[in-house]
């Protein structure tokens, strides 16, 4: 734990950041040698993430076997080579290790540990899911911005999560991330916003099938609040209807939130990873029986100008620092509070904490993690 600010916390960082490159190095081979070891190995998932795993795995020299996905639809099929199978969840062969290449590492481990209690020896995690090439001088050259966002923290555990998230963001060693991570269930639902709660009008951005507010709604009465509700992805539009029915007042808008209103290429998937395309994500365009669609996009100034605001969730698969671009006026006006997912790009980390900082408002920012992956970061922005 840091206790130092200004030069002295820069320089910390930096001795921090030098060790990356090498313990990066260790921590992959011995992965390999552990890995090696198994007469079969076998990847869980198939995602963005698993493809990288694939050419990690493959650079190395490790013989993939074949592939687990739960999804009926998959079994049997393809995926970069390798088959594709319906997980044998009772299988305790001591030979197999299992690869988990997504972010439900959690919910895979309980279920095998039901009939196999040293999974553990045999269950890796290996995190290539919103894999970004990053470097050592990346985050020099970041460094201001990251030193300004890590003293802005207002608690200890932010402050711990922060430095781990960054080691994390280019080890990729979940043993550095999960002594300080919070239940997946309690994602959003943090104290320090659930004591603020009041009723009001929230912002759901990229709502998936309107999970927030069902679970808010287990926690609060939310009989005076409204919600606007913004998903593009048309598979979940009639979802969100169905799970909402009339239990409470909202209006959905099939529109993609961002710093602009035009129309843009929108991956439509059938998970909760449907985004805006940019180069990011172009090499997967038409991966996985996805479709790219052009989507009317906007932005929430002028969709919530006539508006107050309480409260702005932001999940929405990597256009997150566009859109607070996009809302900035809202959030001069109203002071709204916001949790917003910062882990699809690294800079999340820091660019949007330091934009929000800088409109001085008077904001107080806390980090919770939610999941054994990169997956589910969330800063809170509660306002004073």
């Amino acid at each position: 734990m840091y206790n130092l600010v200004g030069d002295g916390m820069k320089d910390e960082l930096l001795t921090e950041i030098k060790s990356f490159e090498k313990e990066k190095e260790k921590y992959i081979s011995e992965l390999v040698l552990k890995l090696k070891k198994y007469s079969k190995v076998i990847l869980y998932g198939t995602s963005e993430g698993t493809i990288n795993v694939i050419k990690l795995l493959n650079e190395n020299d490790v013989k993939i076997d074949s592939i687990y996905d739960d999804d009926d639809k998959k079994k049997n099929t393809i995926f970069f080579g390798y088959k594709v199978t319906k997980p044998n969840i009772e299988c305790n062969d001591k030979d197999i290790a299992i690869v988990v290449t997504i972010s439900f590492y959690d919910n895979i481990r309980d279920r095998f540990i039901k009939y196999d209690k040293d999974i553990d020896k045999r269950l890796f995690m290996c995190d290539g899911y919103f894999y970004e090439d990053i470097d050592e001088e990346y985050f020099y050259e970041n460094l201001d911005k990251i030193v300004d966002c890590y003293e802005s923290l207002e608690d200890d555990l932010s402050k711990k999560l922060y430095i781990a998230l960054l080691k994390y963001r280019f080890i990729r060693d979940g043993k550095l991330i999960n002594e300080l991570r919070e239940h997946r269930d309690k994602c959003y639902f943090d104290k320090v916003f659930m004591d603020k709660f009041q009723n009001g009008l929230f912002i759901d951005a990229g709502s998936y099938n309107a999970d927030f507010i069902t679970t808010l709604a287990k926690f609060k009465n939310l009989n005076n609040s409204r919600f606007y509700i913004f998903e593009p992805n048309k598979n979940f539009v009639e979802q969100i209807r169905n799970n909402l029915k009339d239990q409470f007042n909202y209006k959905v808008f099939e529109v993609a939130l961002c710093d602009v209103k035009s129309k843009m290429e929108f991956q439509q998937t059938k998970t909760s990873t449907s985004h805006l395309v940019d180069s990011k994500y172009n090499a997967y365009k038409n991966m996985l029986e996805n479709t790219v669609d052009l989507v009317d996009t906007d932005t929430l100034d002028n969709i919530a100008k006539n508006d107050k605001v309480f409260c702005i969730k932001i999940d929405i698969e990597g256009s997150e620092q566009s859109m607070i671009r996009g809302t900035t006026e809202t959030i001069k006006r109203d002071r709204p509070i916001m949790l917003i997912s910062i882990y699809h790009k690294c800079s999340d980390l820091w660019e949007i904490e330091y934009y929000i900082k800088n409109l001085n408002l008077n904001y107080k920012f806390y980090i919770r993690h939610y999941s054994y992956s990169v997956a589910k970061t969330i800063l809170y922005c509660i306002p004073q």
